[in-house]
């Protein structure tokens, strides 16, 4: 039996950021102002999932999850409507010990130097960037919204697709996070690479016992949670290839920036 989900899924398009006390610099960039206001961090536990590597429940279980929402800051330079320009502006930021990710949004590419999962934890950081360094940012933020399913199938099933979803957006967390970590120089090049390798062994375990138990025909979400699986292989080639600690913060900022846009693009496409 296959699992089935209640939800019917619908088309959507890539998510938005908001930007939060922005003012319109000269020469087409944006420029940031010191402060930022209030905004709520979101709340709510992430839900655990079932090992995956737990015996095959083929019990026929009904489960409803609810996946919480989850708000992320990021700390931009600048905005541009050209890439090379961009890509010259994170140069210059990496050089600077601040290493800088450009990413594409919409005919916008936005330079990023630092993501967090908290406003106080960003804040902190662009007030000693304003004040050591001298580098004008403001904050920029995306939202996961919240999304309820109720699950049915065997348990051994649902379990894999409850892990699914909690995998997925833990692995972008993982990416921000070690960039993080690489920055503030509490992680050295091999420690990181040994916490990227660990989050591949996880990635792949979920892909293989995804498509054991749900075979070829996967119902709609799976076939989501596998299509986004799919670009893990290319993420960690991205990130191997990677020599120094600079290039590799960079490059985590930017795939888990992307996986997390990917996830919230997906949830939104659930819930719609």
């Amino acid at each position: 039996m296959v699992a089935h989900f209640a939800e019917k899924r619908k088309s959507f398009s890539l998510p938005r950021g908001h930007i939060v006390c922005q003012t319109q610099g000269s020469g087409g960039e944006e420029h940031g102002t010191r402060g930022t206001a209030a905004l709520p961090a979101a709340d709510g536990a992430q839900p655990t999932a079932t090992p995956i590597a737990a015996a095959y429940d083929q019990t026929v279980v009904s489960r409803e999850i609810t996946l919480a929402a989850e708000t992320w800051y990021a700390i931009q330079t600048g905005v541009f409507s050209n890439e090379d320009a961009a890509r010259e502006k994170a140069e210059l930021l990496s050089d600077r010990g601040a290493p800088g990710a450009v990413v594409e949004d919409g005919e916008k590419w936005r330079v990023f130097i630092a993501c967090y999962g908290t406003e106080t934890d960003a804040a902190s950081v662009r007030q000693r960037l304003g004040e050591n360094q001298r580098i004008e940012t403001y904050l920029y933020r995306w939202t996961c919204p919240e999304l309820q399913l109720r699950l049915k199938g065997m348990a051994g099933q649902v379990d894999v697709a409850e892990a699914g979803f909690t995998l997925l957006l833990q692995a972008a967390r993982t990416l921000r996070d070690t960039a993080s970590l690489l920055d503030a120089g509490e992680l050295t090049l091999t420690e990181a690479q040994e916490q990227i390798t660990a989050l591949d062994g996880q990635m792949t375990l979920w892909r293989q016992t995804a498509q054991e138990r749900f075979g070829r025909n996967p119902p709609s979400p799976i076939k989501e949670l596998l299509a986004l699986s799919d670009a893990w292989a290319p993420i960690r080639g991205n990130l191997e290839n990677q020599d120094s600690k600079t290039a590799l913060s960079a490059q985590l900022k930017l795939e888990g920036i992307g996986l997390f846009g990917r996830m919230t693009a997906l949830r939104q496409g659930m819930g719609a």
